[in-house]
């Protein structure tokens, strides 16, 4: 159905869809843009399965999709501890009647490089 849609858009030429163990996926191409909706205990996962998952989710990013941004829909609020990554955006959505937060993590080498805020001189 995704497919279709995006054919029916008139970018089916620019987005891949696959549907396959996420950490054997090798990126395509050195910088891009990933959107993912993994497992959050909801529907599909255990609690426990997921905590080991998460963790090895994070390495796989950092390891093979430096230069990428990644978005992660997940109603799992404990899952950006889990990961390992620091969050540059977190936005509230609804997946139904389910809260969920679609993050946003840019892909760096090393640690990310936080902005300081400095007090106002006036």
């Amino acid at each position: 159905m995704a497919a279709r849609a995006f054919q029916a858009a008139g970018v089916g030429s620019d987005i891949q869809l696959r549907h396959s163990d996420v950490l054997s996926m090798e990126p395509p191409a050195a910088q891009g843009l990933l959107v993912m909706n993994p497992p959050y205990g909801m529907r599909l996962g255990k609690a426990t399965e997921l905590r080991a998952f998460y963790p090895q989710l994070g390495n796989w990013l950092k390891q093979r999709f430096v230069g990428w941004r990644v978005y992660v829909l997940t109603a799992d609020f404990l899952f950006v501890k889990a990961i390992g990554l620091s969050p540059s955006r977190k936005i509230p959505l609804y997946n139904g009647p389910i809260e969920c937060r679609l993050y946003e993590f840019k892909i760096v080498t090393g640690r990310p490089k936080r902005s300081r805020k400095f007090p106002s001189t006036n």
